[in-house]
C-alpha cells in the first residue's frame, strides 16, 4: 500500500497494536492526509485491525469494508516522522471528542459500564447534546442491553447506530470520562462472556426479527406500522415457563415478552403480521376453552395471532406434554390444520421467509375449499425486487381497493388531514375520485394506487372501443376480454338497488359507464343475441388464458382460471342496474323514463330481470356503497361521502 492510497480516505483503526500506540499511528496516517474516524460507517474506507480487534471488525466485515493488518500499517508509516506523544495532561470537565461534537445523541436500553445518566453526562462533556427521544434530527443512537422503541425507530428513520461498546472505546481514545470509565474494560469482557454463556438460538433468532423489521422499513413499496418488542420478561416468569409450559418458549420471552409487528403494502395488497401474545397468556388451555378443533385429547397455546380467522399455536398431547407441535389453523379445523415448522424457531424464520404475509402457511399448497391466491400472490411480490409505487396526481387514473372486487377512476382532489386518532385508521393522505360507474367520494390514498396500464378493463372502457364491432370480429375473445376486466361472479350482495347484485355489479357499471344509458341497453341485448346465435352454452365452464390483462389475476385464481357466459351477463345486468340508479339521482327523473318501451321489452326477453327491476315510476336513490361521513377531526367536506371500509 502506497501513501496515495489513504489520502483523503476516510479511514478507522481497531484493536492493539505491538510496534506503536494507536494514537501515534493516527496522528501519522492523519499527517498524510488520512481522515480518520473513531466508528465505523458505510462512508468507512478502510480500517487497520491489531489484535484483538472486536466490534469494528465485526461491523466492518459485515459493510464489505477493506481491512488491513499491522504489517501493512507499519510498512506505510515507515518513513513518516510524527512527533512524540505528550503525557496527557488530566481531561478537565469539558472533554470534547470528535467523534461526539456537535451531535445530537440518544440513549437507550441497559448500559455495562455506567448508568444512562452518566453516559450523558460524559457525552455532554466531550460536546454532544443528549436527547431523550429519537427523531429525524437524531444523529447518533447509542444503545445497551434490552434497547427497546428507541432503537426500532432509529433504524427505521434510518439513524446512525452504536454500541456501548464502540461508545467507551471513542470516550477513551479522546480523553473523556475517566472517572467514569474506570473499570469499563473489565466490565464489558465480563457482559460479554455472560451473553456469549447465555446465548441460545433464540437470541439470534430475536435480533434476526429486529433486523428484519429494519430492512422493512427501508423499502419503498412498503409502510410498516406497528413495530413492537416487549422488554424481556422476569427471569422467574421465564424459568416458569420452562418448567411447567414450554423451554423453547421461555427462551422467546426470555429475549421479548411480546412481539407485534405489521406492514402493508403501499399499493393495495395483503400485508404481514407477527403477533405473539404476553407471557399472561403463556398456558395451555383445553377444547372448551378455545374451541379451535384439535380433539379433546390435545390442549394448546396460542403463539402467533397472525389474523383473528387464521392462527398459530402449540398444541400439545394431554397424556404425553412432551409431544409438542407448531400448528396453523382457521378457526374450527384444527385436525386440519398445517404444521409450518418443527420448532418456534423454525417458525420464525419461515415466518420471516414469507414476509408474515397473512395466512403464508397456507400459501402454495393445496385446500378443498379455499383459494390463497391473493396471499400467494403477496408472498411473491414481497420476496421480488421493490417496485416504486406510482405518483397518485389530480386527473389521473386510480385503481383502488375500498369495494371487495376494486374499482378505477380518476383523482379529482387532493387532501392532507392533520394527525389524529382518525388518522391512525385511515392514514393522512386522501383522494378524491371520480368512480367510473358515477359516485363521487373520498377514499384514503393507502386503498390505491396509481394506474398506468392498458389492460382489458381500460381497453374496453374507453367510450371509442366499438364492443359489436369486436364481438363480430371475434365473439369468444371478445367474451374472454370481458370477463377480464369484470371477473368471475363470485356471489350476490343486498344493496339498496333491488335484487341482491352479482359480485361483478359495480365492476361492469365501471366498465360501461363511459357510455350513454340506451348505449349500454343495446349493447346487452346485442351480445347476448349474438351468444345465442352462435349456439353458446350459457352454464359452460369456459377456460381463460391468463395474459395479464386481467382486473386482478386473483379473482381467476379462485376459480381456477375458469367462468360462465351466465355469470358474466349477470354481472352486465347488475352494471346496468347501478347505472341506472346513477342516471336517475343525478337528473332526479323516475328511471322507467330513462329507458324506451322497446328498450324494456328486449331486457325482459334477455332474462336481464336486474336491469328490468331498476325501471320504476319514481327517483331512485344513488347505490348504497357503506360510505362514512368523514370524521371532523379529517378536515374533509361533512356532505361528502367517506369510502374507507371494505364494502361488500
Amino acid at each position: 500500500m502506497k501513501k496515495a492510497d489513504v489520502i483523503g480516505k476516510k479511514v478507522v483503526l481497531t484493536g492493539t497494536f505491538t510496534e506503536f500506540k494507536r494514537k501515534e499511528a493516527e496522528a501519522a496516517l492523519t499527517a498524510i492526509g488520512a481522515n480518520v474516524s473513531g466508528s465505523v460507517s458505510s462512508k468507512t474506507d478502510m480500517l487497520f485491525a491489531g489484535e484483538k480487534a472486536g466490534s469494528k471488525l465485526a461491523k466492518a466485515n459485515s459493510l464489505g469494508i477493506p481491512v488491513h493488518d499491522e504489517a501493512t500499517l507499519s510498512a506505510l508509516l515507515a518513513d513518516v516522522e510524527v512527533a512524540d506523544e505528550a503525557t496527557p495532561e488530566p481531561a478537565s470537565a469539558d472533554t470534547p471528542v470528535s467523534a461526539f461534537a456537535g451531535k445530537t445523541i440518544v440513549l437507550t436500553g441497559t448500559f455495562v459500564t455506567m448508568k444512562r445518566a452518566e453516559a450523558k453526562k460524559v457525552l455532554t462533556e466531550a460536546g454532544a447534546t443528549v436527547s431523550g427521544s429519537v427523531s429525524s434530527k437524531t444523529d447518533l443512537l447509542i444503545h445497551g442491553d434490552n434497547a427497546g422503541s428507541k432503537l426500532t425507530k432509529a433504524q427505521g428513520l434510518g439513524v446512525e447506530l452504536m454500541t456501548e461498546l464502540e461508545m467507551v472505546e471513542l470516550l477513551q481514545s479522546g480523553g473523556a470520562g475517566s472517572s467514569e470509565l474506570a473499570g469499563a474494560d473489565e466490565k464489558l469482557a465480563k457482559a460479554a462472556k455472560e451473553k456469549a454463556a447465555n446465548e441460545t438460538e433464540m437470541t439470534k433468532v430475536v435480533a434476526e426479527l429486529r433486523d428484519f423489521v429494519a430492512t422493512l422499513k427501508k423499502r419503498k413499496d412498503i409502510r410498516v406500522t406497528i413495530a413492537k418488542f416487549g422488554r424481556k420478561s422476569a427471569k422467574s416468569d421465564v424459568e416458569y415457563i420452562k418448567k411447567n409450559v414450554n423451554k423453547e418458549l421461555g427462551e422467546l420471552y426470555a429475549e421479548a415478552n411480546g412481539i407485534h409487528i405489521e406492514w402493508e403494502f403501499i399499493e393495495p395488497g395483503i400485508g404481514g403480521t407477527l403477533r405473539i401474545p404476553e407471557n399472561r397468556w403463556a398456558s395451555f388451555q383445553g377444547e372448551k376453552e378455545h374451541w379451535m378443533g384439535f380433539g379433546d385429547e390435545y390442549k394448546a397455546l396460542l403463539l402467533d395471532e397472525i389474523t383473528p380467522e387464521g392462527t398459530t399455536w402449540l398444541v400439545r398431547e394431554t397424556k404425553n406434554k412432551k409431544n409438542v407441535r407448531v400448528v396453523f389453523a382457521s378457526a374450527g379445523e384444527g385436525a386440519e390444520g398445517v404444521e409450518p415448522a418443527t420448532s418456534i424457531a423454525e417458525y420464525l424464520r419461515q415466518a420471516m421467509e414469507n414476509g408474515l404475509v397473512h395466512y403464508w402457511p397456507r400459501c402454495f399448497s393445496n385446500h378443498p375449499y379455499v383459494s390463497y391466491a391473493e396471499q400467494e400472490a403477496s408472498v411473491t411480490k414481497f420476496k421480488a425486487a421493490p417496485v416504486v409505487p406510482g405518483k397518485i396526481k389530480k386527473g389521473k387514473r386510480v385503481h383502488f381497493s375500498f369495494f371487495s372486487e376494486g374499482g378505477r377512476g380518476n383523482v379529482l382532489e387532493l387532501h392532507k388531514a392533520q394527525k389524529s386518532s382518525a388518522t391512525d385508521y385511515y392514514g393522512e393522505s386522501f383522494v378524491k375520485v371520480q368512480f367510473d360507474e358515477g359516485t363521487v367520494g373520498w377514499i384514503p390514498e393507502r386503498h390505491m394506487k396509481a394506474h398506468e396500464e392498458t389492460d382489458a378493463y381500460e381497453r374496453i372502457h374507453d367510450a371509442k372501443f366499438d364492443i359489436i364491432e369486436a364481438a363480430k370480429s371475434d365473439l369468444n375473445g371478445l367474451f374472454d376480454d370481458l370477463a377480464r376486466a369484470i371477473g368471475p361472479m363470485g356471489h350476490y350482495s343486498s344493496m339498496n338497488t333491488g335484487p341482491a347484485m352479482p359480485s361483478n355489479s359495480r365492476r361492469a357499471a365501471g366498465l360501461l359507464g363511459s357510455r350513454k344509458l340506451d348505449e349500454v341497453a343495446n349493447i346487452i341485448v346485442a351480445l347476448h343475441d349474438m351468444a345465442e346465435a352462435a349456439g353458446l352454452d350459457f352454464n359452460e365452464r369456459r377456460s381463460l388464458e391468463k395474459t395479464g390483462e386481467e382486473f386482478t389475476s386473483t379473482d381467476f385464481a379462485r376459480f381456477s382460471w375458469q367462468y360462465s357466459l351466465e355469470g358474466l351477463f349477470k354481472g352486465l345486468h347488475g352494471g346496468l342496474n347501478l347505472l341506472i340508479h346513477h342516471a336517475s339521482a343525478r337528473e332526479g327523473k323516475p328511471s322507467q323514463t330513462l329507458l324506451d318501451d322497446t328498450k324494456r321489452s328486449e331486457l325482459e326477453n334477455i332474462g336481464a330481470t336486474l336491469a328490468v327491476s331498476a325501471l320504476k315510476s319514481e327517483v331512485l336513490p344513488l347505490p348504497d356503497y357503506y360510505s362514512n361521513q368523514p370524521d371532523a377531526a379529517l378536515g374533509l367536506p361533512a356532505e361528502e361521502p367517506l369510502f374507507g371500509g371494505t364494502g361488500y
